[in-house]
């Protein structure tokens, strides 16, 4: 089956504003989260789906397909809406604050995604004992292959329990139908968190990355993300 894949951008990220057109090493990051999605080599269509005119030119003039939409909750909310517009069944939503994200995790997921259509599918990385408890790395619980919970702040004494959460999930078209159905969760809401909404009522398969993520939050992170390209 065909597995697309749709960067959901937007322009007025609470934690940083205009955080997609944000220059790492004199690239704008949602080009480079692009250009990672199409070295995976394993996509029939690579779109990101924006609320913004700018973000869309930018993506356009790399060479990359847009499609605009409206206001949207989430990420997933916003994949949907995209997703529908194309008429598209499985999709990876890879958040365009993921530069470096491994190739090799995208195909992964999409080939999880292929086997599993009717659950989610995300990825668990290493988690460093040193974020435990800071807000922006996103820690999940898993057993087996499934997540159990997801927060974003862990007792550092159980932090060997716990994975870092990367900015990817994927899902059919049904699946979306069913999360965009759901009124936000309180615990959604509360956690800032959208895969809390879905989270027992459809399982969430991850898949485990060896490789760390180093995704951006807020604007000290562009530094790491460009100190990572240079080694």
């Amino acid at each position: 089956m065909a597995v697309h894949c749709i960067v959901p951008a937007r322009i007025g990220s609470s934690r940083f504003p205009g955080k997609p057109l944000v220059k790492i090493a004199g690239k704008e990051m949602i080009v480079r989260t692009m250009e990672r999605a199409r070295l995976a080599g394993c996509f029939d269509r690579l779109v990101c789906a924006t609320d913004s005119e700018q973000i869309a030119e930018v993506v356009s003039r790399a060479g990359f397909e847009t499609v605009l939409t409206g206001p949207a909750c989430t990420g997933s909310d916003r994949v949907a809406m995209a997703a529908e517009s194309l008429n598209l069944d499985l999709v990876v939503n890879l958040q365009g604050d993921e530069p470096l994200v491994e190739p090799e995790v995208l195909r992964l997921v999409a080939e999880a995604l292929e086997k599993h259509p009717d659950e989610w599918v995300s990825v668990a990385c290493p988690l460093n004992r040193d974020e435990a408890q800071v807000q922006t790395v996103v820690k999940v619980l898993v057993e087996g292959d499934y997540a159990l919970d997801f927060s974003r702040s862990v007792a550092v004494e159980d932090a060997s329990r716990w994975f870092q959460h990367q900015g990817i999930y994927a899902y059919s078209r049904a699946s979306r139908d069913e999360f965009s159905s759901l009124p936000q969760s309180a615990l959604e809401r509360e956690r800032s968190l959208e895969q809390m909404r879905i989270l027992g009522r459809r399982p969430i398969r991850m898949v485990r990355s060896p490789y760390p993520s180093i995704s951006v939050d807020v604007p000290s992170d562009v530094s790491a993300v460009e100190k990572a390209l240079d080694n």
